[in-house]
């Protein structure tokens, strides 16, 4: 039986299939904005047909998208509405009262999700110790729901007063509004954030509302076109955590997808890189329309409790990375101050870069390397898309050697050097800004542009080494196969730590350990085995926030709750090089990381192909001729000197001068930069 990943980007869907021989079949197909399904059956429908199976043989099926994504972007959300308590309907737009720059007092900030106009205010009250002080004015949500209709809201969130300790009020007014408005989808705060500070969790309920209708309809009419197909296993969907979830519990939980598709490149990049045993790597996945950067140290890839989506707090767990604009299609353009800037902005898939000859008229990076001989007019990208050199010159003449003054190789060689600096800040914010040097990782060059790119990029920051797995184009829908099926479950749960029993504490845990089992039943079906990792938010009396660190495996005793204070007040010193006087410590939040475990990678044979001696005009300054190489064609053990170029189906590496390559373990390049002599 085989499984299947499927990532859809912004310009290409990325398919992998692993049979059950552990074989590995990639299929790279052209992305459809317009019809995001179309795309991925053409992708699974590619696959069936390179590894020569059935719908029926699919034993596992995971999806990446970005969808959520591209929402969340775009603001195209359903129209929210959000219940509170009387005298909170302002949370949203009050939120912290922080500037993310204090010195800017002109641009205006992100709208709330939510206007004003749709925060309605309604009596009751559960207080502080989880007890009724007011009883829910049921009248006055009956009022809110009528103007809601009248509204036509689409959509509903739901936030009261410390529900995290007593939900009451919060699951009686859901049932008023199903009542009232049928069919309308509603989010409890304490279902998604069960933690106190009510701003967060109001505006997490309210991105979660606003995606909830686009995000429900993309995943029933994907489930249908997937049964439609024959195949008859759930479907899977990554999240932002860097594990997939089952689609039932993504339909209902949405803001879980805000990341998918960078989160699953970040997770394929990281498992492929241990190949070569490379654990400490900065990930680099760079595709037609984004540059995804993400860090892994000893292994484990950066997590982060809070993020923020369309200027809102969103406080859910999620892989630590940085997305800009920077891919294979995005445009250059001379501005009226006569500088070159390339990026955000994107041809996309439709009508794409000039050279895909689908009626792109602007000049992108992908032309740029179509003129400078580095992509040649003989490869086909994704190995079925033709490119024409003579309309990539005339774009890039036009666009920008023109209006600069330059000729076509400087113009390109120019677009090349803004698109790398602008990944090589990006690399620099995720690790020199965080107090990280970059030059102690690795970098793992993947997506259908990055190992293109990864020499430059290289070269730029200091790195020394840079891995290319062995199929990089399509390292993110590999990472939907490499990565497990994870749910985050957390609670507040405040105490003094020197205070509390064991007893206590464990009760506490059985409580949320109930609640993920019984999230993990929903895949018993694709799992072969489980794990549960428990973690403490812990901070000293009198902090306003926490730190995470490990506690031991159920049960609780004195031991493990010692040792989870030691942990934090390490971490502590370490992260800011000084111990409070007051060391008393408490408990802030209980978190549980539920695993469920599936079948682990094998890598294919490498070689196999044909070897064939070619070589190819490029220009890195002067035009030369450099050696092309076929990635099928390569052995264990094969030594690749730059410059060269070595082409495959879903990507193209570019090796450098002063760079040599080595075919290691799993036909993954690993690259060097030669000593100076």
């Amino acid at each position: 039986m085989s499984r299947v990943g499927i990532d859809i980007g912004g310009s290409f869907t990325d398919a992998v299939l692993i049979g059950a021989d552990g074989r590995v079949h990639v299929a790279k197909v052209p992305s459809q904005p317009a019809q995001i399904e179309a795309a991925f059956m053409a992708g699974l429908d590619s696959l069936l047909v390179v590894a020569d199976e059935s719908a029926a043989d699919v034993a596992y099926l995971a999806h990446g998208t970005t969808i959520a994504t591209n929402a969340i972007v775009q603001r195209t959300f359903a129209k929210t509405a959000l219940i509170t308590n009387a005298g909170f309907a302002d949370v949203l737009t009050i939120g912290t009262q922080m500037r993310r720059n204090v010195y800017d007092l002109w641009t205006p900030e992100d709208a709330p999700i939510v206007p004003r106009e749709l925060c309605f205010g309604v009596g009751g009250r559960i207080d502080a110790q989880g007890l009724e002080h007011e009883a829910l004015a049921e009248d006055e949500v009956l009022g809110a729901a009528a103007a809601m209709r009248d509204a036509g809201v689409e959509a509903v969130a739901v936030m009261t007063l410390f529900s995290f300790l007593n939900p009451a009020h919060e699951k009686r007014i859901a049932a008023l509004l199903a009542e009232a408005m049928p069919g309308v989808p509603v989010t409890l705060s304490h279902a998604v954030v069960p933690e106190f500070r009510e701003y967060i969790r109001a505006s997490t309920a309210a991105a979660n509302s606003a995606l909830l209708p686009l995000v429900g309809r993309y995943i029933t009419a994907l489930e249908n076109e997937v049964a439609s197909a024959g195949i008859v296993v759930p479907l899977h969907l990554m999240q932002s955590n860097g594990g997939v979830t089952p689609a039932e519990r993504a339909r209902q939980l949405p803001i879980v997808l805000a990341t998918s598709g960078p989160a699953a490149g970040v997770i394929g990049g990281a498992r492929l890189a241990r190949l070569v045993g490379e654990e400490d790597v900065i990930t680099f996945d760079m595709g037609g329309t984004t540059a995804d950067i993400g860090i892994v140290t000893h292994g484990e890839a950066e997590v982060r409790f809070t993020s923020e989506a369309a200027g809102t707090p969103i406080n859910l767990p999620q892989l630590d990375l940085l997305c800009i604009g920077a891919g294979g299609g995005s445009i250059a353009t001379v501005d009226e101050f006569g500088a070159l800037r390339v990026g955000p902005e994107s041809a996309g898939a439709a009508p794409g870069p000039a050279a895909y000859g689908q009626g792109g008229v602007f000049a992108t990076v992908t032309d740029a390397h179509v003129v400078l001989g580095t992509l040649s007019e003989n490869c086909k990208l994704a190995g079925r898309l033709p490119l024409d050199r003579a309309l990539a010159l005339d774009a890039v003449n036009r666009c920008v050697a023109l209006p600069l003054g330059l000729d076509s190789e400087e113009a390109a060689s120019a677009i090349l050097r803004i698109a790398n600096a602008n990944m090589a800040n990006a690399v620099r914010m995720m690790s020199v800004a965080r107090g990280q040097d970059p030059r102690g990782y690795a970098l793992v060059a993947i997506g259908g542009a990055g190992p293109m790119h990864a020499c430059s990029l290289a070269d730029e920051v200091g790195i020394p080494r840079i891995v290319i797995p062995r199929h990089p184009g399509v390292a993110a829908a590999y990472g939907l196969l490499a990565t497990d099926i994870r749910h985050d479950l957390r609670r507040t749960w405040r105490r003094q730590t020197s205070a509390i029993s064991p007893a206590e504490l464990d009760a506490e845990l059985a409580r949320l350990e109930d609640e993920a089992r019984a999230l993990l039943a929903y895949s018993a079906g694709v799992a072969h085995g489980e794990s549960l990792d428990w973690e403490l938010d812990l901070r000293y009396r009198g902090q306003a926030y926490n730190l995470t660190v490990p506690l031991g495996a159920r049960p609780a005793s004195i031991a493990t709750i010692c040792a989870a204070e030691q942990a934090f007040v390490d971490e502590h010193q370490r992260l800011y090089d000084y111990t409070p006087t007051i060391t008393d410590t408490e408990i802030v939040t209980i978190r549980l990381r539920a695993t469920a475990l599936t079948e682990p990678i094998v890598v294919d044979a490498v070689g196999g192909g044909v070897p064939r001696a070619a070589t190819q005009r490029v220009h890195d300054g002067v035009w030369s001729e450099w050696a092309v190489h076929h990635r099928d064609a390569l052995e264990l053990g094969d030594t690749i000197v730059g410059p060269a170029i070595i082409e495959q189906a879903d990507a193209t590496s570019v090796l450098h001068r002063g760079w040599t390559a080595i075919v290691a373990a799993g036909g993954t390049l690993v690259l060097e930069r030669k000593a100076e002599a």
